[in-house]
């Protein structure tokens, strides 16, 4: 599993295009699944404590993801529509 350091890292670099963001997303979101897998391994071993590490991550790691997707929107929103400026 990554670590805050790597993932934060990792938010602050913006896509180029929206396959470059969608990939980010389905790249985030594979890791969180990867992550659910690991904690099922460790509730049917009895490893309540390990399971609740693995699952703070994932909530930290999705809540990361929640900020880079309002961010990207934000962006978006922000720039000039192509329609609006070809009205001009």
């Amino acid at each position: 599993m990554l670590l805050l350091s790597d993932r934060a890292r990792e938010t602050k670099v913006l896509p180029v295009s929206f396959s470059q963001f969608t990939q980010m997303v389905d790249r985030r979101l594979s890791i969180a699944q990867m992550g659910l897998a690991e904690a099922r391994q460790h509730l049917a071993a009895g490893q309540l404590a390990d399971a609740d590490i693995v699952l703070e991550k994932i909530d930290e790691d999705l809540l990361l993801l929640r900020c880079r997707m309002e961010r990207e929107v934000k962006t978006i929103a922000a720039r000039p529509s192509a329609l609006y400026e070809s009205a001009n």
